[in-house]
């Protein structure tokens, strides 16, 4: 998928320059860019199974085939992922600002691997 340029409003941008602190809340859609389907959005993994299918000791003991199968392509569909535009934006509001705090519920390592240090 190509990048989009978004415009951001004047204040918005302004605010960013003048700001010396700066958290960033990151969740699966910043990563979906690069590939790797989230669990509830359009296309989600959680659309054609439930988590109780492959997430939990109930789902192994009935079914560990499907499991494991479901976990060795998410982790192959991960190590193939590469950063996309997002995660190096957010590296250079990581470099620019002092005291950048960078939270994400992401296991992908995508932030990692643009050059996220914090």
């Amino acid at each position: 998928m190509a990048a989009r340029a978004v415009k951001m409003p004047d204040e918005a941008v302004q605010r960013l320059r003048d700001s010396t602190r700066l958290v960033v809340l990151t969740g699966a859609g910043v990563s979906a860019e690069s590939g790797i389907p989230t669990f509830r959005g359009d296309g989600g993994l959680w659309k054609e199974h439930r988590p109780e299918q492959l997430a939990t000791p109930e789902a192994f003991q009935k079914d560990p085939e499907l499991v494991w199968e479901w976990y060795h392509w998410r982790r192959k569909v991960v190590r193939d992922a590469e950063p996309n535009a997002a995660h190096h934006a957010i590296v250079q509001l990581e470099k620019r600002l002092p005291n950048f705090t960078l939270a994400t519920q992401n296991v992908d390592r995508l932030h990692m691997r643009a050059g996220s240090k914090r």
